[in-house]
C-alpha cells in the first residue's frame, strides 16, 4: 500500500513502535524529524526526541491537557499514523543497489506530502452551543520516521509520519484533530507524495514509467525482480482470494482486513546479512551487482549532465499552467466548485514526472489571476468547507443559462386562455374519475398555469409518486397538439424518454441525441419541449437545451424534483433555475403509496428527518434489518429475494448504491437463484461491455484507457477508415504521444492520435466477465436504434447455446432476440437484479430492498434515500449496518450540490446579463 492511515491506539503502543528501528541502528532509534507549523509553535525541530513525542501522545500541551475527563481518567486519543511508501522500484534501488540519494528525495516527497495535508486537511471543531463546526486550522505537530524494510522483511522505504491529535485553533487554544479528511482523502495524499518524488527521480538521472493513479516505477527494474521482493503483496492478494475478491475488487475496508489479518509482527534483523540476502535473491533474478552499479552510474552521470537538468526544466515550461487547465477542465465537467487539494492532485497527476508541487501551485496562482479560476468555498458532502475554485467557463454557462430563462418570460403566447384551460382540465379530471383516479386541487391548478402561462420556460416541481405525467403533462400534450403546437418528449436517459413519450403519445429522444440533431416541425409551427427528470440535467446541457430552443423558437417545460438525486454532470440546474424566480408549479400530494406508513415514511423522508422515516417503516411500511457484517447482509437480501416466486420478483427492485456493491449482491443473489432453480442450466461466460463515462477531459487522456477497452465513435472520421458506431478494441496504448492502437472487429488497425481527433466524439467501455443462464434477467446498456435496444430496457435469458455462444432473450415488450455473446453489439449488457440509486430513480415497484451502508459518505445521503424508498407502492426493506449510525450519516449528509455562482446571485434578477453576478 503505497499511502495508509490509521489510527493509534494506545500512546505506549505508538510510542515503543516508532521508536524500535528496523535496521538503522544508530542508538536503537529510527531517522526521524518534527514536522508541521504546530510542531515550530511549540518549538520543536530537528530528531524527535522521546519525553516531548510521548507527552503529545497523551495530549499534554505544556499546562494543557487534551481529552475528555469520565471518572477522574483522561480520554485522549494519541493521534493518526500517516504511512507512505515508496514505489517497489525505488526502494529496491536504495536499500538493495545501495543508491542513497533515493532516501534523500523520498524524505524530501514526504515532507511535500505533509505540508500539503497541513495546508488542506488540518481542522478542529468547534461548538458554540447546540452547533459544532468544522474550523480550519493549517498546523499539525508530525512526528515522522523512516524505514527501510516491510514486516515480511523485503525492501520498502517508508516513512510513518504520527500525527498527533492536537491542533491550534484561531482563538490561540490547542484542541484535539477532527480526522475526516485524513481518511476521506488517503489516496489524495499518496498521489501528492509520488508525484514530487517522481519528478525528483527524474532529476537524479533516473527514466521512469508512469502508470494510473500517479503510479510510476524507475524504467530498468524488471518485473520479475520487484516479482522477487514482494513478499506482502502476495499475502494481501491470497487472503483477499480466500475473501472471493482481489486487489483490483476489494473495498478499502476488505484491503485494509486483509493487510492486519497477514501483518507479522516487526522483527530486528541484522542489516548487513539483511542487505546480501536481498542482493542474492537480485542476482538471482539477473540483476547483479555489476548491472545494478552500472544503473546507478549511469543515473548519477545523466544527473551531473548540465544539458539533463536543462532538458528538465525546458520540458516542464508550460507543462504546470497545461497540466493545471486540464484538471480544471476535468473536474469543472463533474463539479461547479472543487476542492483546491483535488485540483492540485489532477494536475500533478497530469504532469507526471514533469513538475513538481511547488510548480503546480505558482500555476494554480497564476491561471486565478487570469480568471480562469475562480475562488469559491467548497463544500463536502457534510456541510464542512475548505478552499476551493469554479472555472470561468461555469461561471459562464450558467450566467447564459439563466439569461435565456430570463428574457424568455413573458415572450409566447399562452398555450390556451383561462377559460378553455379550465375546460380541458376539467374534461381530462371527469375522465379520469370515471377510472377511479380523482385528481388533487394541485393537479388541476398546475396543468391551467402551464396551459395559460406566457414563458418560454416554466417548470413542473413535483415529489416522487404526484402522479405528474398521467395528469398534469398529458393533459398539457393534448392541449397543446390541438392548438397547433409539436409536442416532443425529451429525458437524460431512453428509458425515461421512452416512458415519458408513450404516455404522452408523441415523439421520445434523449436530450443529448436531440441536441445533436432537433426535430424539425413544419415551418413556422411552434413546439414544445418536455424534459422529464430534469433534476439529472448539468449545467451544461441545460444552457444547451436552452439556446436551441431560442433558435428553433419552442418552449420547454422541464419536469422533475429538486429533492432527488441530481446530475453527475456539474451544476444543479433544476434547482438553480427555481432560485432564480423561473415560473414553477408545483405538486405535493403523493399518490403513489398504497400503504399509509409507507407514504408517510416518504414525507419523513423529503424533511430529511430519517429517523422519523424508520420509525414509520417499523409501524407498517416495511422493516429495518441491522448486521455489522457487509458480505451477511448481501446474503440476507439474497436469500430473501430468491425466496420469491417469479411474478414477486417482478414487483420488486433491489437497491445498492455503489457499482461495486451492486456486483457483488448480483453475484449473491444468482448463486441464490440457482439454488432455488429460478435460474438452470449450462453457463455461457461472456464478457460485457461496460461505459467507463469519461468526461471530455479524460477522454483526451491515454491513461484513461486499458488495452482490452472498447471505443465506439460517435461520427464517421472516413480518412481514418474509422466508422460510426463500429467496435474498436484497445490493442496499445503510449501515453507520451497520446496515441492509441485500435484494432477493429475485422482485424484492421487504426492510429489513433487522441489529440488530433476524435476524443470529443468517442465512448469507451470496459471488458467485464459476466456468466449467463437461462432464467437470468438481463438490461441493455447501450442504446442501438438499428436493433431497437433501449439503454435500460429489460429482458429474460430463455436459452443459452454454450457451443455457439449465444443467448436467446424475451424482451418486456415480448419481441424474441439471439444475442452472439462474442460480437461487441451484443456485449452491452448486464444483469438486472440490483440497481444503483440513479438508476432506480424514475422506477416504481410494490416493494423495494435497500442497502444502505452508514459508511457510505460519498452515496448515502437525504437524496439517495428519498429516492430509495419513494419507489415503493407499498414496502421499503433496510438492510444497514447500524441503524443510529445510519441515521445520524443520512442527517448530517444533505446531498447540496453547489453552483459556479452563489446561490444569493440567483435570487436576483438575472436580465441585465452582468457577467460578474454572484462571484465570490
Amino acid at each position: 500500500m503505497v499511502a495508509s492511515v490509521s489510527a493509534l491506539t494506545s500512546s505506549a503502543q505508538a510510542s515503543s513502535y516508532y521508536e524500535a528501528d528496523d535496521y538503522y541502528a544508530e542508538g536503537g532509534l529510527s531517522p526521524s524529524e518534527w514536522q508541521g507549523k504546530g510542531a515550530e509553535a511549540l518549538g520543536l525541530s530537528g530528531e524527535v526526541d522521546r519525553e516531548s513525542f510521548r507527552d503529545l501522545l497523551d495530549g499534554k500541551i505544556g499546562e494543557q491537557q487534551l481529552g475528555t475527563f469520565r471518572e477522574g481518567q483522561v480520554e485522549h486519543r494519541p493521534g493518526w499514523d500517516v504511512t507512505l511508501s515508496a514505489p517497489k522500484s525505488v526502494s529496491f534501488m536504495a536499500e538493495v543497489a545501495g543508491d542513497r540519494r533515493l532516501i534523500e528525495v523520498h524524505g524530501e516527497a514526504v515532507r511535500t506530502a505533509m505540508a500539503h495535508v497541513e495546508k488542506h486537511m488540518a481542522a478542529t471543531r468547534v461548538r458554540d452551543g447546540s452547533t459544532v463546526t468544522r474550523e480550519a486550522t493549517g498546523n499539525l505537530v508530525i512526528a515522522s520516521f523512516q524505514h527501510g524494510t516491510s514486516r515480511a522483511q523485503d525492501p520498502q522505504l517508508h516513512t510513518h509520519n504520527v500525527i498527533m491529535n492536537a491542533t491550534r485553533a484561531e482563538d490561540g487554544a490547542w484542541r484535539s484533530l477532527e480526522p475526516r479528511a485524513l481518511y476521506q482523502l488517503q489516496k489524495q495524499i499518496g498521489a501528492i507524495y509520488r508525484q514530487e518524488l517522481a519528478l525528483k527521480v527524474r532529476e537524479l538521472g533516473y527514466e521512469i514509467e508512469a502508470g494510473k493513479d500517479s503510479l510510476f516505477e524507475i524504467k530498468g527494474v524488471s518485473a520479475e525482480v520487484m516479482a522477487a521482493f514482494s513478499t506482502r503483496s502476495v499475502e494481501i492478494e491470497a487472503a483477499l482470494a480466500e475473501r472471493g475478491t482481489s486487489r483490483d475488487n476489494a473495498s478499502a475496508a476488505e484491503k485494509q482486513m486483509a493487510a492486519l489479518d497477514t501483518r507479522e509482527a516487526k522483527v530486528a534483523t541484522d542489516h548487513a546479512s539483511l542487505v546480501a540476502d536481498w542482493r542474492e535473491t537480485a542476482s538471482e533474478t539477473g540483476f547483479g551487482a555489476a548491472a545494478r552499479l552500472a544503473m546507478i552510474e549511469q543515473a548519477e552521470a545523466r544527473a551531473a549532465d548540465p544539458a539533463h537538468r536543462a532538458a528538465i526544466e525546458m520540458q516542464s515550461d508550460g507543462v504546470a499552467a497545461r497540466a493545471v487547465a486540464h484538471a480544471a477542465d476535468k473536474l469543472g465537467e463533474r463539479q461547479s466548485v472543487f476542492a483546491a487539494a483535488a485540483l492540485h492532485e489532477e494536475a500533478g497527476r497530469i504532469g507526471l514526472g514533469k513538475v513538481g508541487y511547488a510548480q503546480i501551485g505558482e500555476a494554480i496562482e497564476a491561471a486565478t489571476k487570469q480568471g480562469e479560476l475562480i475562488d469559491r468555498t467548497f463544500q463536502d458532502r457534510r456541510g464542512a468547507e475548505f478552499a476551493g475554485f469554479t472555472t470561468r467557463q461555469n461561471v459562464e454557462t450558467e450566467i447564459r443559462m439563466l439569461r435565456i430563462e430570463a428574457e424568455g418570460r413573458g415572450a409566447f403566447a399562452p398555450v390556451a386562455s383561462p377559460l378553455a384551460a379550465a375546460k380541458a382540465v376539467a374534461s381530462a379530471a371527469a375522465n379520469s374519475e370515471r377510472t377511479g383516479h380523482s385528481w388533487n386541487a394541485d393537479q388541476r391548478a398546475a396543468t391551467e398555469q402551464l396551459l395559460t402561462s406566457r414563458n418560454r420556460i416554466t417548470a413542473l416541481q413535483g415529489y416522487a409518486g404526484t402522479a405528474k405525467t398521467t395528469t398534469v403533462l398529458t393533459t398539457f400534450a393534448r392541449e397543446a397538439e390541438a392548438q397547433g403546437l409539436s409536442v416532443v418528449a425529451l429525458a437524460p436517459t431512453a428509458a425515461a424518454a421512452m416512458v415519458l413519450g408513450e404516455a404522452l403519445g408523441t415523439r421520445a429522444d434523449t436530450v443529448a441525441r436531440h441536441l445533436l440533431a432537433p426535430e424539425r416541425p413544419q415551418p413556422g409551427q411552434p413546439a414544445a419541449w418536455i424534459v422529464d427528470e430534469a433534476s439529472l440535467l448539468s449545467a451544461r446541457d441545460t444552457a444547451r437545451l436552452f439556446d436551441l430552443a431560442d433558435k428553433h423558437d419552442a418552449r420547454i417545460i422541464l419536469v422533475g424534483d429538486v429533492k432527488q438525486l441530481g446530475s453527475v454532470e456539474a451544476g444543479a440546474a433544476f434547482a438553480q433555475l427555481q432560485g432564480a424566480g423561473m415560473e414553477t408549479v408545483k405538486l405535493a400530494e403523493i399518490v403513489r403509496q398504497t400503504n399509509d406508513a409507507a407514504k408517510e415514511a416518504v414525507l419523513a423522508s423529503i424533511e430529511g428527518d430519517a429517523k422519523k422515516a424508520l420509525a414509520v417503516l417499523d409501524r407498517g411500511g416495511g422493516q429495518i434489518v441491522e448486521n455489522a457484517d457487509r458480505a451477511e447482509r448481501f446474503a440476507a437480501i439474497a436469500e430473501r429475494y430468491a425466496g420469491l416466486d417469479k411474478q414477486a420478483r417482478a414487483r420488486t427492485l433491489v437497491i445498492e448504491p455503489s457499482r461495486e456493491g451492486r456486483d457483488a449482491l448480483t453475484a449473491d443473489i444468482r448463486t441464490a437463484l440457482t439454488q432455488s432453480g429460478a435460474l438452470t442450466g449450462p453457463v455461457v461466460p461472456v464478457e460485457s461491455l461496460t461505459n467507463k463515462g469519461l468526461t471530455r477531459a479524460e477522454a483526451r487522456d491515454a491513461l484513461s484507457y486499458d488495452k482490452g477497452d472498447v471505443v465506439r465513435f460517435t461520427r464517421d472520421y472516413a480518412d481514418k477508415g474509422v466508422a460510426r458506431g463500429e467496435a474498436y478494441r484497445v490493442e496499445n496504448i503510449d501515453p507520451t504521444k497520446s496515441a492509441i492502437t485500435l484494432k477493429s472487429e475485422d482485424g484492421r488497425e487504426v492510429d489513433w492520435r487522441l489529440r488530433q481527433w476524435g476524443a470529443g466524439h468517442a465512448q469507451a467501455f470496459a471488458p467485464q466477465p459476466m456468466d449467463l443462464k437461462s432464467g437470468d434477467a438481463i438490461r441493455f446498456t447501450r442504446n442501438d436504434r438499428e436493433a431497437g435496444r433501449v439503454n435500460g430496457g429489460r429482458g429474460e435469458v430463455i436459452a443459452v447455446d454454450q457451443q455457439a455462444r449465444t443467448a436467446t432473450i424475451q424482451t418486456q415488450s415480448g419481441k424474441t432476440e439471439t444475442l452472439r455473446l462474442d460480437a461487441a453489439r451484443d456485449r452491452h449488457i448486464a444483469h438486472a437484479y440490483v440497481d444503483t440509486a440513479f438508476a432506480a430513480q424514475g422506477r416504481t415497484a410494490d416493494h423495494v430492498m435497500i442497502h444502505a451502508d452508514s459508511k457510505a459518505a460519498n452515496l448515502v445521503d437525504q437524496k439517495s434515500f428519498y429516492v430509495g424508498i419513494s419507489r415503493a407502492r407499498e414496502s421499503a426493506m433496510i438492510f444497514t449496518n447500524d441503524r443510529g449510525k445510519l441515521i445520524s450519516a443520512i442527517s448530517e449528509r444533505a446531498g447540496h450540490v453547489q453552483t459556479a455562482i452563489a446561490q444569493a446571485a440567483t435570487l436576483t434578477p438575472i436580465a441585465d446579463k452582468a457577467a460578474g453576478t454572484g462571484l465570490g
